[in-house]
This record gives C-alpha cells, sequence and structure tokens, in this order.
C-alpha cells in the first residue's frame, strides 16, 4: 500500500459495504441519493463518499425539497446535478474550500438541461427560491470554459439570499457580488465530477 492510499485508507470502500446504504433512496419526488454521491474522482480513487450522518441526509432532502424541486419545476426540464454531498478527501481531492457546504450535504452544482447556465442563474437569481448561495461559475482551462451553478440551503436557516459570480482562469480568479456576471467566452459544458440525468 502506497503513503498516499494509507492516508485516504479511512475513506476507502470496503471489501463488504454492509452500511445499509441505499443509493435509490428518493429525496423529493424527482432526485435520488445516488445522484448526490455519484463522483468519478471518488470512483478513481476508491471513495467511498456517501453521507455518515442522519444530518447529512436531511440536508439533502431539504436541499432537493426546498430548492432543487421549486428549479426543475421553474424550468420544466431535468436538473443535472454534478457534484452534490463530498465527504472531506473528495473535497480535498477536487479543490474544494475547507469550509464548503458540500460537506454536509447542504450544495450541489447543477446545470440544466437545454437551458443555457448564464440563463438559468439569472433567472433562479429573480425567484424566492430560498436558497443560502447562488453561485454562477466558469472555468478557462486549455481553449475550453466550462461553466454550471452551485446552490446552497441551510436546513436550519438562516438563509442568505446571496448572488455571486466566480470566473477562474489557470492564472486567476474574479468573483463579483449582488448579481450573475456572464464570462467573456463561449461556454463548452459543464464539468462533470459527478450526477445522472434525472428519470
Amino acid at each position: 500500500m502506497t503513503a498516499y492510499q494509507q492516508a485516504f485508507a479511512g475513506y476507502r470502500v470496503p471489501s463488504g459495504l454492509g452500511t445499509g446504504y441505499d443509493p435509490k433512496m428518493p429525496l423529493s419526488p424527482h432526485f435520488r441519493l445516488k445522484e448526490f454521491t455519484k463522483s468519478p474522482t471518488a470512483r478513481k480513487y476508491d471513495l467511498m463518499n456517501i453521507p455518515r450522518e442522519e444530518a447529512e441526509i436531511a440536508n439533502l432532502r431539504a436541499l432537493s425539497e426546498k430548492v432543487l424541486e421549486p428549479v426543475r419545476a421553474l424550468f420544466g426540464r431535468y436538473v443535472i446535478i454534478t457534484s452534490g454531498f463530498r465527504c472531506a478527501t473528495l473535497n480535498r481531492l477536487v479543490g474544494g474550500a475547507v469550509t464548503s457546504q458540500h460537506l454536509y450535504g447542504e450544495a450541489a452544482d447543477f446545470i440544466i438541461r437545454g437551458v443555457p447556465t448564464f440563463d438559468a442563474a439569472t433567472a433562479i437569481a429573480g425567484t424566492d427560491i430560498p436558497f443560502d448561495q447562488l453561485i454562477y461559475e466558469t472555468r478557462a482551462r486549455g481553449g475550453q470554459v466550462m461553466e454550471w451553478i452551485h446552490i446552497s440551503h441551510r436546513r436550519l436557516g438562516p438563509n442568505r439570499g446571496e448572488v455571486l459570480s466566480i470566473r477562474k482562469t489557470e492564472h486567476e480568479r474574479e468573483v463579483f457580488t449582488g448579481n450573475v456576471v456572464a464570462s467573456n467566452r463561449q461556454p463548452d459544458s459543464a464539468d462533470c465530477d459527478s450526477g445522472t440525468a434525472h428519470v
């Protein structure tokens, strides 16, 4: 076993899961737990990226019911989660903030099938959906621009209704507060770390 594997051994998938984890667990009418836990990075490193606390499941349920279901209803289209719940190791591997709400099941990154991401973020920002943060994020790398929406919800409140835009390049990071700011470049697709379309 390498030093890297030893360092993260506590988060590796055991040979027999046996935890009672049900990836098909419904969190709301159109969202299931597996949509929030799937991750190519977790799969690559054999991480068991699943909620370990009842509070994390309750947070994911509140996020689904109070925020993502209204977003889905607003557009009448599938919401595709690209990153949802993250265990601590996964959060480090993908470069997430140490205070990320993804760690607690309070946040999801997503795109909406058939709706330009900037337009979706602008529309959501103008609603009374009780989000804590709405962030329109773009990342330019290797001549491509990827974009997605980050949205969070605090089950126990308060929810700030904060709107941000973040533009990242290989060399800089710009943050705009108070509104959704368009990227200067044409986006290609969302940077999917996890998620599937709803059925």
